[in-house]
């Protein structure tokens, strides 16, 4: 699947409230972006669009999850 039709389905997935905040996010980084989207999207709002997917269970798995990936990674490494 291309980047673009990844982009398409995960768009098809969202309501109307987190496609609107999706779009003002995207507008930030284009310098054609009208006034009216020119505002500041805080990371808090950017990451309320995906709260519905969150697994809570997952959580507490998180801190330790780069070491984790980190020590798998390298496990055969010798200096």
């Amino acid at each position: 699947m291309s980047t673009k039709e990844l982009a398409y389905s995960l768009i098809d997935k969202l309501n109307e409230n987190q496609l609107n905040a999706a779009v003002e996010f995207l507008s930030s980084f284009f310098e054609t972006a009208s006034p009216k989207n020119s505002k500041k999207i805080s990371i808090e709002s950017v990451a309320g669009i995906a709260s519905e997917y969150a697994n809570p269970d997952l959580i507490p798995l998180e801190e330790e999850a780069w070491s984790n990936a980190a020590a798998e990674k390298y496990k055969n490494f010798r200096r």
